[in-house]
Formats: C-alpha cells, sequence, structure tokens
C-alpha cells in the first residue's frame, strides 16, 4: 500500500490548500496624472472583462447561438476614507474640465502558495462613484465604494506556479 505525501501538490492529482491564495497578499497602486500611489486604504477590488453577446438564428438549427461582439471591462473598488485624493481629482470635471481617468495595477503573492505572483494593469479606468463622505452615528469607520469601467487590460506577470 502506497501512502500519498499530501503536502506536495501536483497538477492534475490534487489542490493542496495552502496554494489556493490569500486575498489579504495583493497590492494595488493608482496611476493619476503621472502621480503613483499605493491604495493603502483599499479593503475591495474585483475586476472583469464582460462578453456582450448577439443572437444568431440559423435555419436548420434550433440552436439560439451566439456571437461575441464586443467586450467592457467592469469592476468594483472600495476602501477606507483616510485622504481627499478622489474628490480633489474628481472636482475639475463638475467645474467644466477634464473627467477623472487613471489606471490601476494589481499585484498578488501570497508566499505560502507555489502559484506565484500575478500583476494585472487596467486602463482608462472611471469610476462611477466620487467619495465624499459616509458617516453615521455608530462604531463604524469611513468607508466607500465604486463600480467602475476600463478599456484597457494587460497581464503583465501571469501566474507560474501551475503551468501545464
Amino acid at each position: 500500500m502506497t501512502m500519498h505525501d499530501e503536502s506536495v501538490s501536483t497538477i492534475g492529482q490534487f489542490l493542496n490548500g495552502r496554494d489556493t491564495i490569500s486575498t489579504k497578499d495583493a497590492k494595488i497602486f493608482i496611476n493619476m496624472d503621472s502621480h503613483i500611489w499605493p491604495m493603502i486604504e483599499c479593503n475591495q477590488f474585483a475586476a472583469k472583462l464582460e462578453k456582450n453577446k448577439e443572437d444568431v438564428q440559423t435555419l436548420g438549427s434550433r440552436w439560439k447561438h451566439k456571437k461575441v461582439t464586443s467586450v467592457e471591462g467592469t469592476g468594483t473598488l472600495g476602501g477606507y476614507v483616510i485622504s481627499s485624493n478622489w474628490l480633489k481629482y474628481a472636482l475639475p470635471y463638475i467645474k467644466g474640465g477634464k473627467d477623472l481617468y487613471f489606471e490601476a495595477t494589481m499585484t498578488i503573492e501570497d508566499p505560502t502558495s507555489k502559484a506565484g505572483k500575478q500583476t494585472v494593469w487596467l486602463g482608462d479606468v472611471n469610476l462611477d462613484d466620487i467619495p465624499i463622505a459616509d458617516f453615521e452615528a455608530d462604531d463604524g469607520v469611513m468607508e466607500w465604494e465604486s463600480d467602475f469601467t476600463f478599456e484597457g487590460v494587460d497581464l503583465v506577470e501571469p501566474f507560474t506556479g501551475f503551468e501545464e
């Protein structure tokens, strides 16, 4: 009878729990007007590409087929209110100036996981909401959250620990 060493993960056999990636190891940097700052206040970040599909119906088939016609980058960004940066950069637009667009670079590397490191760049990020204030008479802290769109993405550095 052969015993398997469960501390060793091999592609195709099983996933070792320690090789999942802790979300607490993520870092996000914002580049706005050539000013780069780490978003130390960030407590939530999600981004995805949504495929827009059109229906295609053909003779001889009962299936409703789909044709991808475009993609849309969407996401959510949130954190603690610790500065006036978002409001400072958004005010020029409401006063007749340019809108708030920026780049975001997300890196995640869990040193316990064998997955490695991944870095993703998002371009032309535009927030749907700008935080001004959010407080109540309870034991809370000021937080904010906004959906966003983006119009560029690049996989700067992919995970390499489990490539086939």
